[in-house]
């Protein structure tokens, strides 16, 4: 209940903060210009579309710029700024677990996300009342494409959130989580493009996240990146707790 409590606490302060009308602004800009690439391709006729979605799911450069910036933005206040601030003291010493005050501030910080992407199912509804007579857009791959980037919106804000927990500074924290998130997202990239075969190959494949997505997107859902990206949440969040803490036992 405790956790919950801090929840929506760090949701409204989200609400509150001019800047996370920027990122939002930003998200929506990125996200419109990915829609009128999908509708581009959707008018090709040699393209299916459940094809395409992957392109509006994790297929373009854009999206994982805006991902990973996103993620890095509305991750680095969450433990970073109580430190500056000096208000993280007394929340560790008030009658509150080291893990309800993670969790709390994850599920602050993940609804926030979800809010992010809610404005998008517009899409979904202009795609259906504007789709040519006879023709219907599949909404399997539109279910799975949005469970995959809940899914990896997940993963990554639980790393972000780990990046908070070394830091005072919000800046140093934003720039640790980016950098830590680019070089997941082109080791698993680079090395599954380079390394078809041998005994490394599966290990990179699973790693993959821009495949992830790309798969998703094109309603494939298989239980491996789920595994693999739940995994990366309850480890950094048993990371972040770990560190809290240590801080509080300093």
């Amino acid at each position: 209940m405790r956790a919950f409590t801090i929840a929506r606490r760090e949701l409204f302060a989200y609400f509150t903060s001019p800047v996370s009308y920027i990122v939002l602004t930003l998200f929506l800009a990125i996200e419109g210009y990915s829609f009128w690439v999908l509708t581009e391709l959707l008018n090709q006729s040699q393209n299916s579309h459940g094809a395409v979605l992957q392109y509006f799911f994790g297929g373009t450069f854009l999206f994982w710029l805006i991902e990973l910036f996103l993620v890095s933005v509305i991750t680095m206040r969450l433990i970073a700024e109580e430190r500056r601030l000096g208000t993280l003291e007394p929340l560790l010493t008030a009658p509150v677990d080291e893990w309800e005050v993670i969790v709390g501030k994850y599920l602050g910080a993940l609804g926030f996300y979800v809010c992010l992407w809610i404005p998008t199912l517009l899409y979904v509804a202009m795609l259906q009342a504007y789709s040519p007579v006879g023709v219907r857009l599949d909404l399997g791959p539109v279910a799975s494409g949005y469970g995959g980037a809940l899914l990896i919106g997940a993963s990554t804000i639980s790393v972000g959130l780990f990046c908070s927990t070394l830091t005072r500074n919000q800046i140093v924290s934003a720039v640790l989580a980016f950098v830590g998130l680019t070089l997941l997202l082109l080791v698993g990239a680079l090395g599954d493009a380079m390394l078809r075969s041998g005994p490394w190959a599966p290990l990179f494949s699973y790693i993959n996240i821009r495949q992830h997505a790309e798969d998703f997107g094109r309603g494939i859902v298989d239980s491996r990146p789920i595994v693999f990206h739940l995994g990366i949440v309850i480890f950094s969040l048993f990371a972040s707790a770990r560190m809290l803490e240590w801080r509080r036992g300093r």
